[in-house]
């Protein structure tokens, strides 16, 4: 009888365990992971437009990595990211900056050096809407999600579900477009990152015209990630 009793115990605690990866596994926070010795490698696509001058086309890889973390005041953990960026796939990384992010039962929350965003908010469906600078001094921008759960194929890598997170979209582009989407996979974090953000003259000889003052275009793709 102690044997089966035993048994129950165990067979019950298996159940309980099982239950708590699965629950884990399919959290919304899986978008974003975070563990020491995590990294992502992306390609990027960049075009610098100036007022003066030519274009500056911009093709390099970046690279991110956990290196560390430490409790924060709300009891959870912030983990410190290390970026890299290299000119070529042969090339030597060197050190770009630091940042930072800690994820919660609520939001993930994204310092891009001193700056905070409110990367993600859960849970994930596409009625949920917040303010990306509800943390910072920039003013406020809603941000919400465009496609939950999708799969999508980038750069040879099948993602099984993915959800995109649309930071901005105006539509009155006359003096200023701005477009900003974040991909983010299931258990891997963020695949794919789109900006342009552009300044057109406003004088009355190119008002509407859409001539380009300065902005900038950006793509960025995941190449690889893992953990070291």
């Amino acid at each position: 009888m102690k044997h089966f009793v035993r048994f129950l115990a165990f067979l019950a605690l298996a159940v309980a365990c099982e239950d708590e990866q699965g629950l884990k596994m399919d959290s919304d926070s899986a978008y974003f992971p975070l563990q020491k010795g995590i990294y992502h490698v992306y390609t990027v696509h960049e075009i610098r437009y100036h007022s003066a001058g030519e274009p500056v086309v911009l093709n390099y890889e970046l690279m991110s990595e956990v290196v560390d973390s430490f409790p924060s005041a709300n009891g959870q953990y912030t983990y410190v990211i290390h970026r890299y960026r290299r000119a070529e796939e042969s090339g030597l990384w060197e050190p770009l900056d630091t940042w930072s992010a800690r994820v919660d039962q609520k939001e993930v929350i994204v310092s891009e050096g001193n700056t905070p965003f409110v990367k993600i908010m859960f849970p994930v469906n596409t009625s949920t809407r917040w303010d990306g600078n509800a943390l910072n001094a920039i003013g406020s921008d809603t941000y919400t999600f465009i496609d939950i759960h999708q799969p999508l194929e980038i750069g040879g890598m099948n993602f099984e579900k993915t959800v995109t997170v649309e930071q901005e979209r105006n539509e009155d582009v006359i003096v200023f477009w701005d477009e900003r989407v974040e991909v983010y996979a299931l258990e891997v974090g963020l695949v794919y990152k789109e900006i342009t953000q552009l300044n057109y003259c406003t004088d009355d000889a190119c008002l509407g015209q859409q001539k380009i003052d300065e902005g900038i275009k950006m793509k960025v793709a995941i190449k690889e990630y893992g953990k070291h």
